[in-house]
Order: structure tokens, then C-alpha cells, then sequence
């Protein structure tokens, strides 16, 4: 499994390579700090996977993110903020396949990598700051808008679709919702079909939209649907 470090920061690019290389599984097939040894790498060994540090100075992590979407597609990015702020909507926005807290431990990072290599969309943990507490758009007329592909689902759905906003893996739902994890997987995929979204990071984008996300984070317990 190939990974890709960007950061123009020296002793990131180093402390992530030392954490990496030392996993039989993982190998770094380099590092970068702008641009233009992004593309360099890319293009002559297209990374399983590249690991971007988003608290930069010199470089924009939704650019990068947007020049991999654009010239190595089958490369997702997963990104370490420091902050889970208006950033990430910018990041999510462009693309990012994975978004972790970047003072995770060491175990959690390596397990992020692996997990986006393997295809699979992955969010900051349902315990950290939560997107339900930031702010929501001003558009009034687009969150009513969005608001009405809600109609289509049923109570159940909504109440998956709210927990996914709030970063919640599907071990996590189930256990809120007191049901099997095959249960929420199809929930979701019913959720997802109905709203026409692709995976469950758009899903977080269409509830941050219209506006679900304020209302999860005005109750210290987010209601859900009697089972059955």
C-alpha cells in the first residue's frame, strides 16, 4: 500500500514517514511540500492513498485535494486537521475521501490510511466536535429546498442520516438505535438512494445544508424513532 505525504513542513513529512515505514503493510512512496512534487510523485506511482496535513502555510488542502481529484483520481486524500471548523466544509467540498483529527494516536492514523485505501469514506470520530455544532448556511430558501428530499424518508432514515452527520460509524448507530449493524447498513443505503447522494460524506454535506446538523446539536440527546 503506497501513501503520499503532503505537508510543507519538514518535520511532518518526517514524523508521518517514521510512523508509516514502520508497518509491513505500508510504504511511503514519498513526500512532498507543494504542487508541483505532488504531481511528480503522482505521476510516475499513483499512491494507494495520500495523507495531506492540512495546518499549512504555503499550501491549501482543498487545492490539493482538488488538483488529485483532477489529475490522479484513484488517489483519495485523507486529511488532518487540528480544527473540525469551516474548513472541513471546504475540504469535503473538494473531495476529501477521509477526515481524522490530525492528534489522533498513531494506531488511529495508520487505521484511517488503511480503511481509505480500501475504498471506504471516513469521518471524525462520532466522540470528537461534532458538525452538528457549527453553524448553518444563510440560504434560507436552499435549506427549504433540501429540506423537502426529507419527506421521502422514513423516520428511521432520518434518524441515520442526523448520526451520520455527527461522524458516527454504523457499530455506533446501531448502538444508539438499539438494532443490528445490517440494519443500519441498509437504512443508509435506503437514505442514500433516496436522497440521490453518492456516499456518506455527501450525506453530511446535504445535512449541513439544510440545516439538520444546528438541530443535532441543540439537544443533549439526539432524538430518534421508537424501534419497529
Amino acid at each position: 500500500m503506497h501513501i503520499l505525504i503532503v505537508s510543507d513542513r519538514t518535520v511532518i513529512r518526517a514524523g508521518y514517514r517514521m510512523l508509516f515505514e514502520g508497518k509491513p503493510d505500508l510504504e511511503v512512496a514519498g513526500d512532498a511540500a507543494d504542487i508541483a512534487q505532488i504531481a511528480g510523485i503522482v505521476n510516475s506511482l499513483r499512491p494507494d492513498v495520500v495523507v495531506i496535513d492540512s495546518e499549512t502555510d504555503s499550501l491549501d488542502a482543498a487545492e490539493v485535494i482538488r488538483f488529485l481529484g483532477a489529475e490522479a483520481p484513484s488517489s483519495p486524500a485523507l486529511v488532518l486537521v487540528g480544527e473540525f471548523d469551516e474548513q472541513v466544509q471546504r475540504l469535503l467540498r473538494a473531495g476529501a475521501r477521509g477526515l481524522l483529527h490530525n492528534r489522533s494516536s498513531p494506531a488511529e492514523i495508520v487505521s484511517a490510511v488503511r480503511l481509505v485505501a480500501a475504498g471506504y469514506a471516513l469521518l471524525f470520530p462520532c466522540r470528537g466536535r461534532r458538525l452538528a455544532d457549527w453553524p448553518t448556511p444563510a440560504d434560507g430558501d436552499e435549506q427549504e429546498s433540501g429540506r423537502e428530499g426529507l419527506g421521502r424518508l422514513t423516520r428511521r432514515e432520518v434518524d441515520v442520516l442526523r448520526l451520520i452527520a455527527r461522524g458516527c460509524s454504523n457499530a455506533e448507530i446501531a448502538d444508539v438505535l438499539y438494532v443490528s449493524e445490517s440494519t443500519v447498513k441498509s437504512h443508509v443505503q435506503r437514505m442514500l438512494d433516496k436522497l440521490d447522494l453518492r456516499n456518506r460524506v455527501h450525506a453530511v454535506i446535504y445535512a449541513y445544508e439544510i440545516g439538520m446538523v444546528r438541530t443535532a446539536g441543540l439537544a443533549a440527546r439526539l432524538p430518534v424513532s421508537p424501534v419497529g
